[in-house]
């Protein structure tokens, strides 16, 4: 009876072709980064069939968080020296982020559960480089009146400032002050609070993690939330608005993708896709690995895995 069940046939499977795992799914996902494994445990606790490859022998893709000997290979750096110790001392982000803790993905994180195989901790400060020094970025109000970022009379337009984003509820007419943030730049607002330019800065760059100077000169709305979301997450933990898997982000697709077991999804790490197969109307409906093949109602993976 076993054995029947190990050599099953479908009529799509073409002769000398062997059926890829269990050969018909709901879905294939191709890839373990972040994304795709938050596609294969959503997909999963919603009672899909899910089968999700990564030609990687490890979880994350692109955002994994590799040991020694994993990323030696990855570079083509031969054999770690001995001196640097053991794999397990190491797992090092390809890319490297910390996570706003109250931020969207966290969010995420908390509702789907996922946060019970993962360990965090919170970061102990955040710092900017000004005039030659890398200064502490303030996490408390004694912290605020010692750090020499600002000067007293700024420090006082700054927490002015603060008290009033802390209290604007965009559905809340009384909290605007009569400033509409749909219309007013972020450079108005700034000047609106008398606030110095390099305290502009501060506070986008620092604070609200813009990459540029484009939002000064765009509506102040998104910037005003970003800075809440900052803020909010500071006052959770009261060091700095950061979060970070204590085993490094290859955690995050780790842990989605042990969602995903257990609503009953197969992995099928260190194999690759050879080819991937379509419909008559060009969608993608399965793929190839080697001499066996598997079919799904659709296919998704990240663009690597497409020709």
């Amino acid at each position: 009876m076993a054995e029947e069940q190990e050599k099953k046939t479908f009529d799509w499977l073409p002769e000398g072709m062997e059926p890829l795992a269990d050969g018909e799914y709901d879905a294939i996902i191709m890839g373990t980064g972040l994304k795709e494994c938050v596609i294969s445990g959503l997909l999963s606790v919603q009672g899909m069939r899910v089968l999700q490859m990564d030609r990687n022998n490890y979880y994350g893709a692109d955002g994994a968080s590799l040991n020694l000997t994993n990323l030696y290979k990855k570079f083509n750096a031969g054999e770690p020296p001995e001196n640097l110790g053991s794999n397990r001392d190491f797992n090092v982000d390809l890319i490297p982020k910390f996570i706003m803790a109250c931020g969207n993905l966290t969010k995420m994180l908390l509702h789907t559960k996922v946060t019970r195989y993962l360990e965090f901790k919170s970061i102990e400060g955040s710092y900017v480089y000004k005039g030659g020094k890398i200064l502490k970025v303030p996490a408390t109000p004694e912290e605020a009146l010692r750090s020499p970022l600002m000067g007293l009379f700024e420090k006082r337009r700054f927490r002015s400032f603060l008290v009033f984003v802390d209290t604007y509820d965009e559905t809340k007419p009384e909290t605007h002050k009569g400033k509409n943030l749909a219309v007013m730049t972020m450079k108005q607002l700034y000047e609106s609070f008398g606030l110095q330019p390099d305290t502009h800065q501060f506070i986008s760059h620092a604070m609200c993690l813009q990459l540029d100077d484009a939002h000064l000169d765009q509506p102040a709305l998104a910037t005003v939330k970003d800075l809440q979301t900052y803020c909010y997450s500071l006052s959770r933990y009261g060091t700095s608005p950061y979060i970070y898997p204590v085993y490094g982000l290859g955690g995050l697709p780790e842990g989605f993708s042990r969602l995903c077991a257990i609503h009953g999804g197969t992995f099928m790490l260190n194999r690759d896709v050879d080819e991937i197969m379509y419909n008559d109307e060009g969608e993608a409906i399965g793929v190839k690995s080697g001499n066996e093949m598997a079919r799904a109602k659709f296919v998704v993976g990240d663009p690597s895995y497409f020709p």
